[in-house]
């Protein structure tokens, strides 16, 4: 194992990134597969979901996967033309940081707020029913 990736020196320079090898080839694959996995999810939430709470977490996953996927292309272009500011390491690192963080605010969102918001629309549908006037159907 190269010792040099451990030290926090090599990642907080404006050395951009050796994408040339294979690593760097699987970097490509992995950010054309999330970007690609954005616009397949897309078409198949807009196709075959009709639960509102699906296509509430769907939009969330799928702009993460578009964005990250993106920026991810942009850094890895920017690495293969040696360009020193934007190719750098560090925004990969920023770019990892930035990714497992909506990670975990898109689960905290689907583990979370999508069962309250389901609870919440439930109650309310069963109160509903109860008073005159125009029903609404919810989803």
């Amino acid at each position: 194992m190269n010792t040099q990736i451990l030290n926090p020196l090599y990642w907080f320079s404006f050395q951009p990134a050796i994408v040339d090898s294979l690593f760097g080839k699987f970097l490509l694959g992995f950010f054309l597969v999330l970007f690609v996995l954005g616009i397949i999810s897309r078409m198949v939430l807009e196709q075959r979901s009709h639960d509102r709470y699906v296509i509430l977490a769907g939009k969330r996953l799928i702009t993460c996967l578009l964005t990250m996927g993106f920026i991810g292309l942009i850094l890895y272009f920017f690495s293969y033309e040696n360009i020193s500011v934007f190719g750098a390491r560090f925004w990969y690192v920023i770019w990892v940081v930035a990714f497992v963080a909506w990670a975990i605010v898109l689960g905290k969102y689907i583990t979370r707020e999508i069962p309250a918001l389901r609870n919440k629309n439930e109650r309310e549908h069963a109160k509903s029913k109860y008073i005159p006037g125009r029903k609404r159907h919810s989803a």
